[in-house]
């Protein structure tokens, strides 16, 4: 029986609007977009993990790329993201049915802190698990054994919805259940597979 569920961010319960990685890119000078994003993911991974705090690594960034002054335009722009209402309200209704949910996601500080606060994650949510916090990002099965233990659950008792199918497997490693599903997949999907676990929707 599943006693609690663990639902993702990105391509989950939220989605960038469109044209945000078009906009990331111009932050730089014309022609250095894609290289300048590539860099910027591969050095945001050390905040991911908390080994090093967001504001850290774009000043870093954008140091390398001479343009210092764009920083709180970059912080600000992470934080541009559209709550998914027909995700959102699968959450209410499993919660209305007693059935905890739980965020987990892979974030840094920054966001992690506005999906909380400002997006009103820990309302809508019982609670958030984030990487940054955890020390672990979710390609590791240990970091779902982490969230187990928080919730003083045994693995079989939690399943994972999340857009990625490596990140269901590894929590199918860690002896949770798992369900792949995006939001192009559709909220009656969603549902459906969800009940497929029994759960009550």
């Amino acid at each position: 029986m599943i006693r609690a569920v663990l639902v993702d961010a990105d391509g989950v319960l939220q989605v960038n609007p469109a044209g945000w990685l078009e906009s990331l890119r111009a932050l730089v000078p014309h022609g250095s977009g894609e290289q300048f994003s590539d860099h910027l993911f591969e050095a945001e991974q050390a905040a991911m993990t908390g080994e090093r705090a967001f504001r850290d690594v774009v000043a870093e960034v954008l140091d390398h790329w001479g343009v210092p002054e764009r920083a709180d335009d970059l912080v600000e722009h992470y934080h541009r993201i559209e709550v998914v209402s027909d995700t959102a309200e699968v959450v209410r209704d499993l919660r209305e049915a007693g059935v905890p949910v739980h965020l987990a996601t892979n974030q840094h500080d920054l966001r992690t802190a506005y999906m909380r606060e400002e997006l009103g994650y820990g309302d809508l949510l019982d609670s958030t698990f984030s990487s940054c916090e955890l020390g672990l990002t979710k390609d590791d099965p240990a970091f779902f054994g982490r969230i187990v233990e928080q919730l003083g659950l045994e693995p079989g008792d939690v399943l994972l919805v999340d857009d990625k199918d490596r990140f269901v497997d590894a929590a199918r490693d860690a002896g949770l259940h798992g369900v792949v599903w995006t939001v192009d997949d559709g909220p009656a999907a969603l549902r459906a597979r969800l009940r497929e676990h029994g759960l009550p929707l």
